[in-house]
């Protein structure tokens, strides 16, 4: 089992005030709205963030295998399930269930089954274990039980008749005497319609009555139930069917005693499943809940970040995900590595907050194992603390100002600093004078570097700029601002010191220039060349920027040209082939007709042929074949030209007889057992087939390749060794008659003429295929037939030898035959 939220180490969770400062909670309430269960909405508000860097990469690879899963598959079945913990509690606890409290337990084990169905065969698929697949492979089924509950309960007020055979009975009885009842005071309201109010039966307190006049009462002897408001109507039980309505009465509560014993029955059933059921829901409860991480990640464009437990942050293009994605501006952010502190200024909402946020918020995100919205391969550190300031929080209850109350946050979180901790701090030294918070400031940062920690501080002192440049381990990063248009661009920019652009902001809004030149001679010349030289170092990187999105956009362009030539020089190359394999297509038809031309006229010639002739037709046969070779023969040749120079494997320096080769254009590996001829063929035969290859397009097998054809050899009886990937066309038309020739022809039953014409066309078929061996059934018979065989074989050029079967070949009725 997985490590879950619940049994996560509850020392390394990450708990505190900076969630609901970094707005963590909100990101938990999106997440929930993912959800489809109770369960998994009481696992979102449980979740919190853990310092535990294996627990981490666990949960994350759960949420991987979930988007893996719906990618793939679609959403999960997760709809229909109630919240039976209660139900089931109080069935163990010796409770009779109500139908409602069964049907759901019913409904939910419906679901489990319909989650346990979904897809049982791909867990461990290619190696991989999916933990989705494997969590829902855990649940256990009750079928039998959810069978029985939803025959028995048809509706959460209604049990079915057939729940049992008592309760049948009991009912019948009722529904008899009910009809009796129905009979009797439908008489009575045809006999005495007069005295009715109307003529109808209703109920009265479970009993059946009808409505009588109240000064006809008298027609109707019996029992008075009920008077109407205006006490003009009577409902009287007449006697006949007083006895009738006690029955029912007395039925109806054995009904109601069978009822309760059936639902006491079930309710025990469930109670011996209680262990079973709430394994289910904590299952359920997990399934349910990474399902939801990985369609938030999917609703929010995240991506999995890389993990590391070195203080490492390393975002590209990351989102803040509670602002619109239409509206957000992407930031690269980075920490950790080559420095330890990183310091934000620029001017007010220029985006300053917005980036610790996404820093902080992230960071928290992925220790919880969620998805963040940054482009691939960002990079995110395990954090055993992670503390944050963020925001004006005086304190009128407590008399604090802002100052007291910043400085009462930045105590707190000193107090709890250390190696392994991220430091989040907005206007860090804010609420005071200039230089006596500046002065704080630094010293807060310093204190902050001495415990190890890793730290992002925003500010608007210019010390802190100056502060960044000069220390080690620490640097300054800047949100953008572009002066012609006032407005700030919130990219933040790191290696840069914010500039704070007062001046050309108040002259740009119509402060007089007499004013401006007022406060600049205020400030000393060292401070305003520090500015300038800032503005000029903005301006050169926002030039440099420029430049860098030039030469990207051309590198783009190049490269979507270059993809463009590649596409058109493989569709030159795809319809090259395409012609190529027409041509082919056609050669193989002109030799298929020839073929079929050539069965013809040997079918003619077979018919004229007489003993004066018969050395003349032989030869002219003889000549047919060796044409239908020849053409075969070219048609492979001009295939392995086209092929032989992409065939693998290294060429042997000679074939020889008895080796082992692999054949690249039939993609079969075999033992040569004869040749090469004076042709330079081979034949080569793997498994069952034996096939004619040219000799200069074997190569010598891969050592895998050998490893496997020895092994298929030895497992395999009466089986091919390969499968034919791209033999050439005219390969195919041998393979292709081959799977249609089998080793035995049977003559039994045949005459002489017919039977050797049907020899004659089958030792022409097995020729062309290349079959070694034959078994040819005559039957024993008068032995006419074996006498003809006998004497065709005697003088046929295509027989090496033959023989009678011998013992459990068939003996006289088969003879065996080699061909050449």
């Amino acid at each position: 089992m997985y490590t879950t939220f619940e049994e996560a180490d509850e020392a390394k969770l990450v708990k505190g005030r900076s969630l609901p400062i970094l707005e963590y909670d909100k990101i938990i309430d999106l997440l929930s709205a993912h959800t489809r269960t109770i369960y998994g909405r009481e696992a979102c508000y449980e979740l919190l963030p853990t310092s535990d860097f294996e627990t981490v990469n666990e949960w994350l690879y759960e949420t991987t295998d979930a988007l893996t899963f719906i990618t793939k598959e679609g959403t999960l079945p997760l709809g229909g399930v109630n919240d039976i913990r209660d139900a089931v509690s109080y069935s163990d606890a010796g409770g009779t269930l109500s139908m409602k409290n069964l049907m759901q337990i019913a409904q939910f084990m419906r679901s489990i089954q319909r989650l346990h169905d979904v897809s049982p065969k791909e867990v461990g698929k290619n190696g991989e274990e999916n933990r989705l697949l494997t969590l829902l492979t855990m649940l256990v089924v009750h079928a039998p039980l959810e069978k029985e509950i939803s025959f028995c309960i048809l509706t959460e007020e209604e049990m079915n008749d057939r729940a049992s055979e008592t309760l049948y009975m009991i009912r019948k009885q009722i529904r008899d005497a009910q009809g009796s009842i129905r009979e009797i005071l439908e008489r009575v309201i045809h006999n005495k319609a007069a005295s009715l109010q109307e003529q109808l039966v209703t109920m009265r307190d479970g009993r059946y009555c009808i409505p009588v006049k109240a000064e006809r009462k008298g027609d109707i002897p019996g029992i008075v139930h009920d008077t109407s408001a205006s006490g003009q109507t009577l409902f009287i039980e007449p006697v006949a069917v007083v006895e009738l309505n006690n029955k029912i009465r007395e039925w109806t509560a054995t009904e109601k005693e069978e009822m309760n014993r059936i639902l006491q029955m079930l309710s025990e059933k469930v109670a011996q499943k209680k262990q079973e059921l709430l394994t289910n829901i904590h299952l359920l409860k997990h399934i349910d809940f990474i399902v939801a991480k990985a369609n938030f990640a999917i609703h929010i464009s995240a991506t999995r970040p890389l993990m590391n437990n070195e203080g490492k942050i390393h975002l590209r293009r990351a989102r803040h995900p509670l602002i619109p994605k239409d509206r957000v501006v992407p930031i690269d952010f980075s920490v950790g590595d080559d420095y330890k502190t990183l310091v934000i200024t620029g001017p007010n909402t220029g985006g300053k907050t917005v980036s610790l946020k996404t820093c902080g918020l992230l960071t928290l995100m992925a220790m919880s194992g969620l998805y963040i919205p940054c482009l691939d391969h960002s990079e995110v550190s395990v954090f055993s603390r992670v503390l944050a300031d963020i925001g004006d929080e005086q304190s009128i209850e407590q008399s604090l100002s802002t100052f007291s109350s910043h400085m009462t946050n930045i105590v707190a979180i000193l107090k709890k600093t250390g190696p392994s901790t991220l430091v989040l701090v907005d206007e860090l030294g804010s609420g005071t004078d200039p230089s006596e918070g500046a002065a704080l400031a630094i010293a807060i940062l310093d204190e902050c570097r001495r415990k190890g920690a890793i730290t992002v501080a925003t500010t608007h002192y210019k010390e802190l700029k100056g502060y960044a440049v000069e220390t080690e381990d620490v640097e300054n990063a800047c949100c953008e601002f572009d002066t012609d248009t006032l407005s700030p661009t919130y990219r933040l920019l790191i290696g840069l010191p914010g500039v704070s652009n007062a001046f050309i902001i108040s002259k740009k809004l119509g402060l007089p220039q007499t004013v401006i030149d007022e406060a600049q001679a205020v400030l000393t010349q060292e401070s305003l060349q520090f500015e300038e030289l800032l503005s000029s170092v903005e301006t050169n990187h926002r030039e440099s920027e420029k430049l860098k999105k030039e030469i990207r956009e051309m590198r783009d362009f190049v490269k979507k040209q270059s993809d463009e030539l590649e596409k058109e020089r493989s569709a030159i190359e795809a319809e090259r082939k395409k012609i190529l394999a027409k041509a082919r297509e056609e050669k193989q038809e002109l030799l298929e007709e020839a073929l079929d031309e050539a069965n013809q006229m040997l079918d003619e010639m077979r018919k004229k042929q007489n003993a004066r002739d018969k050395k003349a037709a032989e030869e002219e046969l003889r000549k047919i074949r060796n044409n239908l070779r020849a053409g075969l023969s070219k048609l492979d040749d001009e295939t392995d030209e086209e092929k032989a120079t992409f065939a693998p494997g290294e060429i042997p320096d000679k074939i020889r007889e008895g080796g082992l080769y692999y054949a690249p254009l039939l993609d079969i590996t075999g033992i040569v057992i004869k040749g090469p001829d004076n042709k330079n063929n081979c034949i080569i035969s793997s498994g069952a087939l034996r096939l004619t290859v040219a000799a200069d397009t074997l190569r010598y097998p891969e050592k895998e390749e050998t490893t496997k054809t020895a092994t298929a050899s030895k497992t395999r009886k009466g089986r091919s060794s390969s499968s034919v990937k791209a033999p050439s066309a005219a390969s195919q038309m041998k393979l292709a008659k081959s799977s249609q020739i089998l080793l035995e022809i049977k003559l039994i039953g045949m005459k002489v003429d017919e039977a050797t014409s049907v020899l004659d066309r089958y030792l022409d078929d097995c020729v062309l295929t290349n079959i070694g061996s034959i078994r040819i059934v005559h039957g024993k018979g008068t032995g006419a037939l074996r006498s003809a065989v006998d004497q065709f074989l005697r003088h046929d050029s295509r027989v090496k030898s033959f023989r009678l079967g011998t013992y459990g070949e068939g003996e006289d009725g088969v003879t065996i035959a080699e061909l050449v």
